[in-house]
């Protein structure tokens, strides 16, 4: 093990406070709103049937990691001890559960089978990655990736790093991988009329432009419900695939937890970090919960089309998250129980309301931008234009009553000629 470096302390966040019932009802304090999480639990019973046999023989507290309750105590210990001490690495999470008896030092497991199961715990209790097994020795460090997936390449550089990565903090970890966890543009401090600058160049985000009604009439696009935080937004161009984190309630209970995924959270000073600080995560939970109301809540269609499409997707066989039901099909939001979501309005600006997603969120208005309707359907459906939406439908009116007109002087005509002929 590494010997113990100095590190910044600060007082541990409250736990969130869980009350025992039959659902696993997640109360947050801070927004007294009541979020059901009983999915999850059917979620990390199914992930630890993933684990290798080596792994499930691991003890946690004198109790094999395969029996009832020893992932609960062993995700615990990670989380207290990862919150507390800024800048972590596995290593020292790993010296800390030996120290305390939560793993034992003479097991006969070895240090990088330590780290396999360290590395996959903090990737199920943030939900930002997906740990990978039986793929590569322990010697790497591997996130899941399924060959017939579709994968845009601007989220991941690489699925494996080596095991030795674990004794550099968690944000260094985390980067080795790509861009797991998105930072905001350069922090370095700007003057007002550079400011004012980029305002003019602020890109907007109409909900009725910009939704995924649009996307799926006019891009044809597929949506990939995935449980895979880092994957929101990622759209693929090459097979039109767009990826939608399934379980927003995990992004609202680590805000007001403030869980596992602030652990990745780089404490470096320099406004040029590429790694994201706690202040940046914070910004990228509330902006991928704002992201279901402008593709979903205010556009009328695309809550239809929740309604048909949502509840059928395999991913939600842990069962349904009842935030992502609200986000996505509630025309309003009760703003006294969601605090953490901003009030619907009638325009947003990437930069401003998705400083960390929006180069996603800029990739999907653009590619809605250059498209152009392809059919008389897409006519009909297409009111982002309006001269043409009109122009359309002006021209269909009247060439419509053109034909009646027609039709009827020549069913006159008809009638006088056979009078005529009588």
């Amino acid at each position: 093990m590494l010997s113990p470096r100095k590190r910044l302390m600060r007082t541990p966040s409250k736990p969130t406070a869980i009350k025992r019932s039959k659902r696993n009802i997640l109360i947050l304090g801070h927004f007294n709103v009541s979020l059901d999480k009983n999915w999850y639990a059917s979620w990390i019973k199914q992930r630890l049937k993933d684990l290798p046999p080596s792994l499930l023989e691991i003890e946690v507290s004198g109790v094999p990691l395969g029996r009832p309750g020893s992932y609960e105590r062993l995700a615990q210990a990670i989380d207290q001890f990862a919150l507390r001490m800024e800048g972590t690495s596995v290593d020292d999470i790993i010296e800390h559960l030996c120290e305390t008896n939560v793993l034992r030092k003479d097991q006969h497991a070895s240090s990088t089978s330590y780290r396999v199961l360290v590395f996959a715990c903090l990737g199920w209790q943030s939900m930002l990655f997906l740990p990978a097994f039986n793929v590569c020795s322990f010697a790497e460090l591997a996130i899941y990736y399924d060959d017939n997936q579709p994968n845009s390449g601007l989220v991941f550089d690489t699925f494996r790093v080596p095991s030795h990565l674990s004794d550099r903090p968690l944000s260094i970890l985390l980067k080795a991988f790509g861009h797991i966890l998105p930072a905001g543009p350069t922090r370095a401090l700007s003057l007002p009329t550079e400011t004012l600058k980029s305002v003019a160049s602020w890109k907007a985000l109409w909900p009725e432009e910009i939704n995924v009604y649009l996307l799926q009439v006019l891009l044809r696009v597929r949506l990939r419900w995935v449980d895979c935080l880092a994957l929101h937004l990622d759209y693929d161009k090459s097979t039109q695939t767009l990826c939608l984190f399934a379980y927003p309630s995990m992004c609202a209970s680590m805000l007001d937890s403030h869980g596992t995924i602030f652990a990745f959270a780089s404490i470096e000073t320099n406004a040029a970090d590429p790694r994201a600080d706690r202040g940046e995560i914070n910004c990228f939970l509330r902006e991928v919960l704002l992201s279901y109301r402008l593709l979903f809540g205010q556009c009328p269609k695309s809550r239809r089309l929740f309604r048909s499409i949502g509840p059928s997707a395999q991913i939600f066989q842990y069962g349904p998250d009842t935030l992502l039901q609200q986000l996505c099909t509630n025309k309003q939001l009760s703003q006294a129980g969601m605090g953490w979501v901003p009030d619907d309005r009638a325009v947003y600006y990437a930069s401003k309301d998705f400083s960390i997603l929006r180069d996603r969120v800029e990739l999907i208005s653009n590619e809605l931008e250059k498209v152009r309707p392809r059919s008389m359907g897409d006519l009909v459906h297409d009111k982002r234009d309006a001269v043409q939406y009109w122009t359309f439908w002006s021209i269909s009116i009247i060439g419509g009553i053109s034909i009646v007109l027609s039709l009827t002087q020549i069913i006159l005509q008809c009638l006088q000629l056979a009078q005529d002929n009588s």
